[in-house]
């Protein structure tokens, strides 16, 4: 088995979701009592977080900077656990040289809108990840297009994801979001679950659409390179 490097603490809420899907999909692919080779970089969030569309060069030097630290821990794959900072990382990728592949987010929602023939997505998100528009410029490149939510939507959006990030769910908070989702249900195919917290407040349950979930697609793929010829009888331990 591989190892899975995680660059998490962007928010730390939504990092843990990454560490227990590694787990939980190891398991299930090995059985017994089985879990992730994973090493875990996590940063103090607010520098990156206070200066999003303010200073890029700042975050993109800190994103620069973090990632070489885990990467001389030795992981085999790497995944940036925000979705947000994957802009940054577009722009530093050419200088780095890793040694070990990214599970990049939004190239990996891009693969999949193409494969399940979906041509136009509501993309829920950070404010800056909304207003900013390089994840809708991604997909784009994909050929499909992204609905934003208007001001006073992505202003709704913005104080539920400060609470999200303390891990704070509120039932209101997931009833806003099932009737934002229903709101546009008729204008497009799918749901992208943009921010890494979401999938806190949003699920099958509340979502009268289909669901993209980039965490879901960065697990799944780290998960696959880290297994890649070691999937063994479920019945081994």
């Amino acid at each position: 088995m591989k190892i899975i490097g995680l660059l998490g603490g962007t928010g730390w809420s939504s990092t843990m979701r990454y560490y227990a899907l590694i787990n939980q999909e190891v398991n299930k692919k090995l059985g017994g009592y089985h879990s992730g080779e994973i090493i875990l970089r996590s940063i103090d969030y607010h520098d990156i977080m206070s200066k999003y569309g303010k200073d890029h060069n700042h975050t993109a030097n800190i994103l620069s900077n973090r990632l070489k630290e885990l990467s001389v821990l030795g992981p085999d794959c790497m995944i940036i656990c925000c979705n947000s900072l994957h802009k940054y990382y577009d722009m530093i990728k050419g200088d780095l040289n890793l040694a070990m592949p990214v599970m990049h987010a939004l190239n990996l929602v891009g693969e999949y809108t193409q494969n399940n023939s979906y041509n136009k997505v509501l993309l829920l998100a950070s404010k800056f990840t909304m207003e900013d528009g390089f994840f809708a410029k991604t997909l784009a490149d994909y050929g499909v297009e992204s609905v934003v939510p208007n001001d006073e939507e992505i202003a709704a959006i913005h104080k539920i994801h400060l609470e999200l990030m303390d891990n704070k769910v509120s039932e209101s908070s997931r009833n806003y979001f099932r009737d934002l989702i229903l709101s546009y249900k008729h204008q497009v195919d799918a749901v992208i679950l943009g921010c890494t917290e979401f999938a806190l407040a949003v699920d099958e349950s509340n979502s009268a659409l289909p669901i993209i979930d980039p965490v879901v697609l960065q697990v799944n793929s780290a998960v696959d390179f880290a297994l890649a010829g070691d999937i063994k009888n479920s019945d081994e331990l």
